[in-house]
């Protein structure tokens, strides 16, 4: 999952099957009430994951004594397991690679609205520095992503993360004046979330943080991987 920003790479049934399958693999004597705890769901699903994979014959249930099971992988299970497995890595490598194009498609929109002659009016030199509004999974591939840009992260500001993001320590949206954070200049506020906008904008607007210096993740790019927003959109 990409930082409650994206999607899950798999279904959540698919999720907890795989996470069933690779508790059982490990050999170890379970039970549906510790199956239960480690998977963080509640017993009756439990129960209904144990009873649909042994259906599916990817589990044996194996009775050792009375009132007790055992849990076998099978040769099946082991394969639905790799399937899943791949199918969970395959789409984390598409989620990814989507997200990635689609925050490089917004920092290229970005850029090409910033003219040479707004970094000579903000006295910030040839880069063009912005700070990111959050500093989770999306904000990391927008850091990778502004790689070989003319923009630079000169800060970052979260709700809820503290400690540092790539070197640079992260401060409270509270920090945020108009064009500095805690004296370092910067001339775009960056959003880094394909949600919570209203929310966001809303907090902005209370801390008086000028608008028009927000800039917001585009939900989808072009079939040329631009975004034609209109320069109030930035």
């Amino acid at each position: 999952m990409i930082d409650g920003d994206g999607v899950p790479p798999v279904g959540s049934h698919d999720h907890h099957t795989l996470r069933l399958l690779s508790r059982i693999e490990t050999g170890q004597l379970v039970t549906q009430r510790s199956l239960s705890k480690d998977l963080g769901i509640a017993l009756g699903l439990t129960n209904l994951l144990i009873r649909r994979v042994a259906k599916k014959g990817w589990v044996k249930v194996v009775n050792i004594r009375p009132n007790r099971v055992r849990y076998l992988i099978t040769p099946a299970g082991m394969i639905e397991k790799s399937r899943i497995t791949r199918e969970y890595l395959d789409n984390t490598v598409r989620l990814y690679t989507e997200t990635r194009e689609r925050i490089r498609a917004s920092l290229q929109v970005i850029s090409h609205e910033w003219s040479d002659a707004d970094c000579a009016a903000a006295g910030v030199g040839d880069r063009k520095p912005v700070v990111f509004y959050g500093a989770g999974e999306v904000a990391e591939i927008g850091y990778v992503s502004m790689q070989g840009t003319d923009l630079r992260l000169t800060g970052v500001v979260d709700d809820h993360r503290t400690g540092t993001f790539f070197d640079l320590p992260i401060d409270e949206p509270a920090a945020l004046r108009a064009a500095t954070l805690n004296g370092r200049s910067f001339g775009r506020l960056v959003v880094m979330t394909f949600k919570q906008a209203p929310q966001i904008r809303l907090q902005l607007e209370g801390l008086g943080f000028p608008i028009e210096r927000v800039c917001w993740l585009h939900p989808t790019a072009g079939r040329d991987g631009t975004l034609p927003l209109p320069r109030s959109t930035l």
